[in-house]
């Protein structure tokens, strides 16, 4: 047998057995895979936060005055809703979100969800100097104004009823207004009503203002909210 094949034997013995696998590369491996797959649930979970919202601030809320408005009209009244087509105070920093608009036009009603986190507080607190609860609903102060076209304009500045919740990071107030002109008649009611936001404390240049009703040429679309019967029980 000649060296050469000698050479090659030796070559197959090699290869049937292979270098075990380095510890460390294993244990690399497993670390950025444990790392990715934290930051995958990380983003999700930010992301069910930012889109879901606690029940007792995005269900339709039945004060007294809405109560009676029910009960008058036997329990045939309609509320409505309508897409917020910018539901945030500023589109690169978003302070405040709002969401489930509810509006009962013979009640005079508006219903007004409104979010912010508690990063919101802590700007405002580094940019003024000033300590805030992040915890306290109360820190904030809000309002509704109201266009009518021109300089006709309304302000409607007392709140009938604040419902607060909270969940992780997210503060939540759903905000009851009553005696809100919305009339949908041509020619009567208002073009669009933003909600004002104020700070306690602080004199800010303007509110943080988001739009959250049309009634234009722009956005006239309303779609009905199924009123239950068991609300108003």
């Amino acid at each position: 047998m000649s060296d050469y094949e000698r050479y090659g034997d030796y070559n197959e013995i090699e290869e049937d057995n292979p270098r075990s696998k380095s510890p460390v590369m294993l244990i690399l491996k497993i670390l950025t895979a444990v790392i990715c797959i934290g930051v995958v649930g990380f983003l999700a979970f930010r992301l069910f936060l930012f889109n879901t919202y606690p029940d007792s601030v995005k269900e339709l809320y039945v004060n007294e005055e809405l109560k009676l408005h029910y009960e008058e009209k036997g329990g045939d009244i309609t509320v409505k809703t309508q897409n917020l087509r910018y539901p945030y105070d500023d589109e690169d920093e978003g302070n405040f979100f709002c969401d489930y608009l509810y509006v009962c036009e013979e009640a005079g009603q508006i219903q007004i969800t409104v979010r912010y986190n508690t990063s919101t507080v802590v700007k405002l607190e580094e940019k003024y100097g000033i300590d805030l609860d992040e915890n306290d609903p109360d820190i904030f102060t809000y309002r509704l104004y109201a266009s009518f076209g021109e300089d006709d304009v309304k302000i409607y500045d007392i709140l009938s009823d604040k419902i607060n919740a909270s969940q992780v990071m997210y503060r939540y107030s759903k905000l009851v207004f009553d005696g809100v002109d919305v009339s949908t008649a041509e020619g009567e009611g208002p073009y669009w009503i933003r909600l004002e936001i104020f700070a306690n404390g602080i004199e800010l240049e303007e509110p943080f203002m988001i739009p959250i009703y049309e009634n234009n040429e722009d956005n006239s679309a309303f779609s009905e909210v199924t009123v239950k019967e068991s609300d108003f029980k």
